[in-house]
């Protein structure tokens, strides 16, 4: 993907005068170690310190569902049946290919510094997170604790054998896998656990010593070094202090090739406060990130906290509230994120990687209804009350800092997207998603965000799922009205407005968000009582100052696997259906066009040919397609537009004109 004179001039108005400073900076620490690394093996990195993180639980107490699920899935990796992303299978060798895009099947070799690869320029249909995943070492600590937990040699060896090889095949700092300090943090994090649990399994010390040796300087001194910062910190920053602070905390020799345990603790804490909002959201409007950063946060909150230095109140009530938030903003059942999502985790502590964030969401609920994390993590920190939302009169709870509205109302989950595009200046994982309705009924997802994609391996699909057109926000369709416009897979020319909400005399919620080419708004109300259960939602649109922003259009998505068909001889009422649950949809006469595109197939091929309309990604990598209601009107005075969405296939319902 090449980048334009246009990207360039944003990505640098993003930056301010220190950050260009500390660029130049970085390209001069990236040439030194490019031509030269230093001499690891002249520090010692030693024992780990007797009071590190992390520590074991008691072996002899691991339940017997824990041990079923690390023979079987130990098994299977061992056997290279790998499932990326928690659940894309894959094949792999032995050892894996450690280049090699194993979900596009092509292996892209290379033995230039990691300083000169670009990463975001691969073939098209290849992507560098299936290639920088197999590299974080998941796999390899679920090895390690099956090598541990059911005390059997040959996981724990094939572990350390691959381990091994990948020492030998990624020399500092060379390949891809030296291309990002947030990958290479990650891999602190997960081999802290390999090395505890390949110690208490018994595997031979010269092994651990020798690999310790030439894994640990050279990742630490690499995170110190070339860490994110400025307007690229985003969650990266997150994740490299936090692999810096376990492993300098773990072995304190590893100083040496690091910053300061207590300059990485400032950091840190600093980090969290700025990238959790006071109410608990991550401010980069992504509700995976909610659960990647606050892993990431939980690790080096334990590692300081067993190393003797306490964590400040503040941080702790912000990640207390960062629990508490996604508990309250996410569907367990049938989990649909907004923003932007890789559905990677850090390290394997849920019992089933297929089902990892359902596992997450138990365990900050009532910790026992995770067996697997509450074992080795054990009980999660107590939540913050009073919680930090608005709670209006019909139940909605409006979280006011991060603009998320919840409402668990019945058999019905509403979340209503209220919120800023994402975290200043880029706003790099963020989605053109304000005013964006998502519905579950019964636990099960029918109206959904259509999700991310890929980061790289087929930007024309990225681009759409991040639009206005692929999400349900009243928007003007045409490319005059693209605003903001987006310049790359994670840079904004700007940011949009932030909506503006308040609870409406009539019922519901009204917001707003302000265009430079008008004002849409969406007013949101709970239908209860009557034989009605369900929701009305009203859309408008004032024109800007202009007079020619009078279009309004709005793309209901519904999940994979629903069936929607249309009432015969009613062109404004469908009938819909997904895993056992009914619903009908209402749309008012005053939508002058009503659009219907049912769903056409299961998973879709990567790279995508063709139209985009109707598909979605419900994880990383993997795409499918729903059926899909366009609907659309010319606004005048201004007029209401109405959809219903209610329970069961109900009566016949009025379709009014425009309000």
């Amino acid at each position: 993907m090449k980048h334009g004179l246009r990207w360039y001039w944003h990505r640098l108005r993003a930056m301010g005068g220190a950050e260009l400073r500390e660029r130049l900076a970085q390209r001069w620490r990236q040439a030194a170690d490019g031509r030269r690394v230093p001499d690891f093996s002249a520090v010692p990195v030693g024992e780990p310190a007797s009071l590190s993180w992390p520590t074991l639980p008691v072996h002899e107490t691991a339940p017997e569902v824990v041990r079923e699920a690390l023979a079987q899935e130990a098994e299977a990796i061992r056997a290279g049946r790998w499932r990326l992303f928690g659940h894309l299978s894959i094949t792999v060798h032995d050892p894996p290919r450690w280049f090699m895009d194993y979900a596009a099947g092509r292996e892209v070799p290379t033995a230039r510094p990691g300083f000169r690869l670009n990463h975001r320029e691969l073939p098209r249909g290849t992507d560098i997170k299936p290639i920088w995943e197999i590299s974080r070492w998941s796999e390899l600590v679920r090895l390690a604790q099956a090598g541990w937990v059911l005390g059997e040699a040959e996981p724990a060896a094939t572990c350390v054998r691959w381990l091994a090889d990948w020492v030998r095949r990624n020399p500092p700092y060379l390949g891809w896998n030296w291309t990002s300090a947030l990958e290479a943090g990650v891999r602190l994090l997960n081999f802290a656990s390999i090395d505890a649990l390949l110690e208490a399994a018994g595997t031979e010390r010269s092994e651990i010593e020798t690999l310790r040796q030439r894994i640990l300087p050279a990742h630490v001194w690499y995170v110190w070094r070339h860490r994110s910062f400025g307007s690229s910190a985003n969650n990266h920053l997150l994740g490299e202090l936090a692999g810096l602070l376990v492993a300098e905390t773990r072995w304190p020799a590893l100083e040496r090739w690091g910053g300061p345990v207590e300059s990485l603790h400032r950091q840190w804490e600093a980090e969290v406060l700025r990238q959790f909002a006071p109410d608990g959201g991550n401010r980069e409007q992504a509700l995976h990130y909610q659960l990647f950063s606050w892993e990431l946060c939980w690790a080096a909150w334990r590692a300081l906290t067993a190393a003797g230095r306490p964590v400040s109140s503040q941080v702790e009530e912000r990640l207390r509230r960062a629990a508490d938030f996604f508990v309250t903003v996410q569907a367990p059942s049938d989990p649909w994120d907004y923003g932007d999502t890789d559905s990677a985790t850090v390290t394997p502590w849920a019992l089933d990687p297929t089902c990892s964030e359902r596992e997450w969401w138990a365990w900050f609920s009532a910790s026992a209804s995770s067996p697997g994390l509450q074992w080795w993590l054990g009980d999660p920190p107590a939540p913050v009350e009073p919680p930090a939302c608005v709670r209006t009169a019909d139940d909605w709870l409006v979280y006011p800092e991060s603009g998320q509205a919840i409402c668990w109302s019945g058999d019905w989950l509403g979340r209503w997207d209220l919120s800023p595009l994402g975290l200043e200046p880029m706003a790099a994982h963020g989605h053109l998603d304000a005013l964006h309705l998502s519905l579950w009924l019964r636990g099960v997802a029918l109206v959904i965000d259509p999700g991310t994609g890929a980061y790289y391996g087929d930007t024309r699909l990225r681009s759409w799922l991040a639009s206005w057109g692929a999400h349900n926000g009243p928007h003007v369709p045409g490319p005059a009205f693209n605003f903001p416009r987006r310049l790359g897979p994670f840079l904004w020319e700007q940011a949009h407005a932030v909506p503006t909400w308040r609870v409406s005399p009539e019922g519901g919620i009204d917001a707003g968000l302000q265009l430079p080419h008008g004002t849409v708004r969406r007013r949101v109300t709970r239908l209860s009582g009557g034989g009605r259960d369900g929701w009305q939602v009203d859309d408008v649109i004032e024109p800007g100052q202009g007079g020619c922003a009078d279009l309004i259009r709005v793309c209901w998505q519904f999940a994979p696997g629903t069936r929607l068909e249309p009432e015969p001889n009613n062109p404004h009422r469908y009938l819909g259906e997904r895993r056992g649950v009914p619903f009908t949809v209402g749309i008012d006469a005053a939508w002058r066009q009503v659009r219907f595109i049912p769903e056409t197939t299961g998973t879709v091929a990567f790279p995508v040919e063709g139209d985009l309309l109707g598909l979605c990604s419900p994880e990383f990598r993997r795409v499918q397609s729903g059926p899909v209601l366009i609907l659309t009107a010319k606004g005048t005075n201004p007029a209401r537009y109405r959809t219903t969405f209610l329970a069961g296939h109900a009566p016949h319902m009025e379709t009014p004109g425009p309000r």
